[in-house]
């Protein structure tokens, strides 16, 4: 399949990404992450301000206005295993799914 916008920006895909994922019916915390990880606010309460690492590779989250990482999320795995799952059924391409794989790779960076 051709991409209807083939030399899109980086912030033409994170809203491309945006209106897809927030298409795609999936549980609330997985609604929150990817929420974070597309820089949206208002899909979910609490809001997730920010995503971190842990060394073993767990994913935890900061709601907005708490100063602390209080959330267990999951593993980052699971959470590439989840977008790389939720890719086909929001119709993400190539580019959208990279934007969304490219975010969780700065997560782990940040560790």
């Amino acid at each position: 399949m051709i991409p209807d916008h083939p030399n899109r920006e980086p912030e033409q895909i994170r809203l491309d990404v945006s209106r897809k994922v927030r298409s795609v019916q999936v549980s609330d915390q997985f609604t929150a992450i990817l929420a974070c990880l597309v820089g949206e606010k208002g899909w979910t309460t609490p809001v997730l301000a920010e995503l971190v690492a842990t060394s073993d590779g767990m994913l935890l989250g900061r709601p907005e206005g708490e100063p602390e990482f209080r959330g267990f999320l999951g593993s980052l795995d699971d959470l590439l295993r989840n977008i790389h799952g939720l890719a086909p059924v929001a119709e993400l391409d190539g580019d959208e799914v990279g934007y969304l794989v490219a975010r969780v790779a700065k997560i782990k960076r940040r560790r």
